[in-house]
């Protein structure tokens, strides 16, 4: 049986019939869904380029092809797209196979629209909250407080209509958008062993931690995330990170990621006054590169106005970087409270900051523990709650249609 996944991630394609991923979903992600499922067909946006791209991976392979949809970005674009999009979505559900829609989501949207119509099943991977990613100050679009609502609704008849759901965190996405029928939960963290700090790294980053605390830095904070849109929050971080330095505080702020706020971010830093303390690294590859930029950090910051449960931060977890999050999403069933701050909050943030930062003991424990937490999120542990799901899709599907 093939499986049709719809997602949101925008892809990059070639004239030979390429396909690039621009983050994690790679040919190496798709192939989690082969081991149940004979075939995996992509349903996402993908932009074409003359070249293969410098520095991305493939996302199709044997087993994994794509059915794409023109890119667009934001609801105007998708609006102008509309009748072709909506063409492809009526393809797709022509054909007999499964379905599992990663939501929230506009493309997995438009495909679950004509799968209700033609009373199709499906499951759902729940992998955000539209209610919070839509927050105030995430996106900046006068349609945003109608789409935040009209998105949350969509994403609760989602799952309330699945055959089986899967959430990425254990409890707070269920409590918010409950399932109609059978549901799990895994993360889409997939970390290998060796990505867990040994007990040299730990010793390391204890005495790093200790040398800081005695010289008084300076220390290295770490955010990882897309700036194409707000809702991972590095407006907030930058401006509690000015207001740390304009007290004399001794900080190095590293920013990875990229995107079209990218710039508008960079002038904002140099506003404040703090744009030697700001760097710009750009889009770094996902996996070990990731990892030794956090090997090299002394805090991981992640403030957002969103999350389903925070990729970035369960790795920054497992090399035993103490971590700061905001109180959305899953980040309370990874940081204690003293690590949590309210989303968009610049003053709670900059108060946390200098509270982290001042207390060596706190930011010591948080190393053995955030490791053992991240245990939990390695490759082996998750991967049989993540076949049983898809073995719940494809046997739903096949007992509901007689499609195998």
């Amino acid at each position: 049986m093939r499986v049709m996944v719809a997602l949101e991630e925008r892809f990059l394609s070639t004239p030979d019939g390429s396909f690039y991923s621009q983050s994690s979903f790679d040919y190496r992600f798709w192939q989690r869904y082969l081991k149940v499922f004979d075939e995996v067909v992509i349903f996402a946006r993908a932009m074409q380029v003359p070249d293969k791209p410098s520095g991305k991976t493939y996302a199709n392979g044997l087993g994994v092809k794509f059915l794409p949809l023109p890119c667009f970005i934001g609801p105007w674009q998708y609006l102008m797209k509309y009748f072709s999009l909506a063409s492809l979505a009526r393809k797709a559900v022509k054909q007999p196979e499964a379905f599992i829609l990663r939501i929230p989501g506009i493309v997995s949207t438009l495909l679950w629209y004509e799968l209700r119509k033609r009373n199709i099943p499906f499951g759902v991977e729940v992998v955000g909250d539209p209610w919070d990613s839509l927050a105030a100050g995430s996106v900046k679009s006068i349609s945003r407080p109608y789409v935040r609502w009209k998105f949350a609704r969509v994403a609760a008849d989602q799952c309330r209509g699945a055959c089986a759901a899967s959430y990425v965190t254990r409890y707070s996405l269920q409590k918010k958008y409950p399932p109609g029928g059978w549901s799990t939960d895994y993360s889409s963290v997939e970390l290998p062993v060796d990505a867990i700090a040994d007990e040299g790294m730990v010793r390391r980053r204890v005495e790093r931690i200790k040398a800081k605390a005695d010289s008084g830095g300076p220390w290295f904070i770490c955010y990882a995330g897309t700036m194409a849109q707000l809702y991972k929050a590095p407006d907030i971080l930058i401006d509690a990170a000015a207001k740390c330095v304009s007290e004399g505080i001794n900080l190095k702020l590293i920013m990875l990621g990229d995107g079209q706020y990218k710039t508008w971010l960079r002038e904002r830093a140099k506003k404040l006054g703090t744009g030697n303390k700001v760097e710009f690294v750009g889009m770094v590859p996902p996996g070990r590169r990731v990892l030794e930029y956090f090997d090299e950090m002394d805090l991981y910051v992640l403030p957002s106005r969103q999350e389903g449960l925070p990729r970035s931060v369960i790795e920054a977890m497992a090399r035993g970087l103490p971590c700061i999050g905001s109180t959305v999403g899953g980040f309370s069933e990874l940081l204690e409270p003293e690590f949590l701050v309210a989303p968009a909050d610049v003053e709670m943030l900059y108060e946390k900051l200098k509270y982290v930062i001042s207390n060596a003991d706190m930011m010591k424990k948080a190393v053995s523990r955030n490791i053992e937490i991240a245990r939990e999120y390695t490759a082996d542990v998750l991967e049989l709650r993540r076949i049983e799901f898809y073995e719940k899709v494809k046997n739903m599907t096949i007992e509901r249609t007689g499609n195998v």
